[in-house]
């Protein structure tokens, strides 16, 4: 169920949000009738009212977060699975195993402050940004945790791996007292560094390209409208693209289509409604270009908020967390890319997802 989206952070003290108590003009609805798997708390009544506002990417009215103290567990069937797709909940503070195309669950991982946005890398393991805490934390495939970075004094929100080198990108939303973000990228070997743009205040996804160059988007500004910038290789500045073909609202995910060689800018405010596009664009120099628009529907065909998904190996499939902006319950999705529409494999069994990941073996 999508909320409407806030201004993004009306007050400097992020740390101390107010209750937003009594919400009302939510534009769409999720059913609660299915039966929760160990972990998993059921979604939103369909009148059931927003009280909380949640320290997210985009500062959105959220659900009460419940979160869910069972103990995680894995299954040992993803040692012979060849893909699993991780999804980030906000409403239980959990990440979800899922096998690949479908869509089985297989594991909940659970102990997180605010899990958002996710990458992985070449070996399989899997990045979480915990937004709340200020960390981000490794994960293998099978859900050992491995590596736990600190930082402290940032919202971290989204990650990229940089396939060429292993390094991280993560990016920052804001500062714990209301600065402008950035993106801190970790090197094996050297100590981490930022990349920042001067006209950018809010950094929410990042994504390389096969060359090392990096690409985030946010929001900047006098106006704090939704923009994205390109870091080149070896650069320790960004600059801001303009953008040709649509007028981008809301900062989703970003990935880039190694088959096509194009990056692939996530919408979920699709034409002034809420319901996901994902704009393939070609980049020239600082100007992205739309080169063509894919629509993402729910299981019955109405709008889809994908907040972060990430493509499947050769980039004819995408998948990620479906908030359903009927009365169809949310979801996590496989669509056919670029065809999109309704999914071809589905899961009611997610709350309110965020961030995907996939672990290949």
């Amino acid at each position: 169920m999508r909320s409407s989206r806030l201004a993004p952070y009306a007050s400097s003290a992020l740390a101390a949000a107010a209750l937003l108590t009594g919400c009302s003009g939510v534009g769409n609805t999720q059913s609660s009738g299915y039966a929760p798997s160990p972990g998993v708390s059921a979604p939103m009544s369909v009148n059931q009212s927003f009280n909380q506002s949640y320290l997210g990417f985009t500062g959105i009215a959220a659900p009460n977060v419940r979160p869910d103290h069972h103990k995680s567990w894995v299954s040992p069937d993803v040692k012979k699975a060849p893909r699993l797709l991780f999804i980030s909940d906000i409403n239980t503070d959990d990440v979800y195993i899922f096998t690949m195309p479908a869509m089985k669950l297989q594991g909940t991982l659970t102990g997180f402050d605010g899990p958002q946005g996710m990458c992985s890398d070449r070996s399989g393991n899997v990045w979480v940004t915990n937004t709340k805490s200020g960390q981000i934390q490794q994960y293998s495939r099978n859900g050992k945790l491995r590596k736990t970075i600190d930082d402290s004094g940032y919202y971290p929100v989204g990650c990229a791996v940089n396939k060429k080198n292993g390094d991280l990108a993560v990016t920052n939303i804001r500062t714990t007292s209301g600065e402008p973000g950035n993106v801190t990228v970790y090197s094996s070997g050297s100590d981490p560094h930022t990349l920042v743009n001067p006209d950018q205040t809010e950094y929410y996804f990042p994504a390389y390209d096969t060359k090392g160059n990096l690409y985030v988007n946010g929001r900047g500004g006098s106006s704090n409208d939704m923009m994205i910038s390109e870091c080149r290789s070896a650069s320790r500045s960004c600059s801001t693209l303009t953008v040709s073909g649509v007028t981008l609202d809301v900062p989703g995910g970003l990935n880039w289509n190694n088959r096509t060689g194009h990056l692939i800018v996530d919408d979920p405010k699709c034409n002034n409604e809420w319901g996901s596009c994902l704009y393939s664009m070609s980049i020239s120099g600082l100007m992205a270009t739309v080169t063509g628009t894919t629509s993402l529907h729910d299981v019955n065909g109405g709008g889809c908020d994908v907040d972060q998904g990430v493509f499947a190996p050769n980039d004819k499939y995408f998948a990620g967390g479906c908030i359903a902006q009927d009365s169809s319950p949310a979801a996590v999705a496989r669509w056919k890319f670029p065809t999109g529409s309704n999914p071809t494999h589905s899961n009611t069994l997610v709350g309110y997802p965020v961030g995907a990941a996939i672990s290949n073996k």
